[in-house]
């Protein structure tokens, strides 16, 4: 008797009296064998000895061919199909060539392995890198044509959200689904950017925080159901104590440099302006006559190349300037005037403070930095930075007693700021603290020591 599928009617005829013939000429057992591909073997031993295997399930078969490992995790993965084709031999035998067929797709290496733009082409849902255009393209920087302020992101944030995301993030996990990226993904990602790339744990830090900003702006568009960067554990950075140079210091690098150079230090050390905020310092903003001064733009470096925007505060801030730091400015204008008329041009307020063609162009953002290296190295202090300047100055004050908010608004930043930063530069902020624990150990009552200390104070 004939079994179930191998009926004359499916292309089968009787020889003898117990076996059946399949003539691969003739039409198929089943409409699935129209996909059977003729350069596979026939041999079901052949089939059987090859690496994968299948299983019906559910009224389908489900095939599993093991592929190289992830080389971001280096766990195993599989590539897995499933194929509707009847639990019969003809259907086994169905699933046999397509799981041979799948085997030889993952030895050649042409195989849409998990995570790989081909499976994520056939399935639904963003990848990293999808997600990251989308919000990168979100907070591009663009400049209102009304107004000319700048909206979005500032284009130094810009630059670096595009660098890290293009150089450490994408080449991991881009071709990920967003929504199967878990906290495990991004830890093997951090320990890999520390250990085979050398990243520090800050530079790590920065990267997290870019990934859960990203993920965060995903979740409000319910583009995936969670932010996996909220289960992840990016390296600690020690938080350490901050040395900063001493105004005698910034004095000797002053000496060696050009007096343009030298005004520039002499207001970054005095203010403690921005290097971004002084090189977009105009003439129009100084006032030697009221010895004030206004920070109203600044210059960052964007795709496109240095671009002119409002102050990191976002808003104009004065202050004021002492009689030392104005003589230095009277004699840059005087400089500025000369070099102007040796151009053939004359200065005008809208010129820059810090130009090196009479007023025309501003100083290149870099070229501070490098000045201040090349000098610095001449007088000893090769070790601090340009942006150490403005640790002195709010230090400075601070030690000097000068109140925080009066600090906050010289440096254009917020009295929040200035306390999480330069703490402990106020000195004796906990002296009153002090004072109290000594009255309650000798027995004072509570009331007591707290009014005692308040008065004191």
């Amino acid at each position: 008797r004939w079994r179930h599928g191998f009926e004359p009617r499916w292309g089968c005829q009787q020889k003898g009296r117990s076996k059946a013939v399949f003539r691969p000429n003739e039409p198929p057992l089943a409409p699935h064998l129209n996909a059977l591909p003729t350069f596979l073997p026939t041999d079901l031993a052949v089939w059987s000895s090859m690496k994968g295997h299948k299983r019906f399930r559910d009224g389908a078969w489900r095939l599993v061919v093991p592929a190289p490992s992830d080389p971001l995790t280096g766990r195993r993965r599989n590539v897995y199909e499933t194929l509707h084709a009847p639990n019969t031999r003809a259907g086994a035998k169905l699933a046999d060539a397509r799981l041979a067929e799948l085997i030889v797709v993952v030895t050649s290496g042409r195989a849409p392995l998990p995570g790989s733009e081909d499976q994520q082409a056939s399935r639904r849902g963003p990848t990293v890198a999808d997600l990251a255009r989308d919000w990168q393209e979100a907070f591009q920087p663009r400049q209102d044509k009304r107004t000319g302020d700048w909206l979005g992101w500032s284009p130094k944030t810009a630059v670096t959200v595009r660098d890290n995301f293009r150089l450490h993030i994408l080449p991991a996990i881009g071709n990920y689904l967003a929504d199967q990226v878990t906290g495990v993904h991004l830890d093997h990602l951090y320990r890999s950017l520390e250990i085979k790339h050398g990243l520090s744990a800050s530079a790590v830090v920065r990267c997290h925080g870019q990934i859960r900003a990203m993920f965060n702006w995903a979740v409000r568009k319910k583009l995936v159901p969670a932010n996996p960067a909220v289960a992840a554990d990016p390296p600690r950075v020690k938080a350490r104590q901050m040395q900063v140079p001493s105004m005698g210091e910034i004095s000797r690098v002053r000496e060696v440099a050009t007096p343009e150079f030298a005004a520039f230090l002499q207001l970054a050390a005095t203010v403690g302006a921005r290097r971004g905020t002084l090189v977009a310092l105009r003439w129009r903003d100084v006032d030697l006559q009221r010895f004030t001064i206004t920070f109203s733009r600044a210059i960052a470096e964007s795709a496109s190349g240095p671009v002119e925007k409002g102050t990191k505060a976002d808003r104009a801030y004065t202050v004021s300037l002492g009689p030392a730091t104005v003589q230095v400015l009277s004699q840059h204008r005087a400089r500025a005037v000369e070099s102007a008329l040796a151009v053939g041009r004359p200065l005008e307020e809208s010129s820059f403070v810090f130009s090196d063609d009479g007023g025309a162009t501003h100083w290149s953002l870099a070229w501070p930095s490098h000045a201040w290296q090349r000098y610095s190295t001449r007088a000893g202090l090769a070790h601090w930075r340009l942006h150490d300047l403005r640790h002195t100055a709010a230090s400075q004050m601070l030690m000097a007693g000068v109140p925080i908010p009066v600090v906050a608004e010289r440096l254009g930043c917020t009295e929040a700021n200035i306390l999480r930063t330069y703490r402990h530069f106020v000195p004796g902020s906990d002296r009153g603290a002090a004072e109290l624990m000594d009255r309650l150990l000798v027995g004072s009552p509570l009331e007591t020591a707290v009014s005692s200390t308040t008065l004191s104070a």
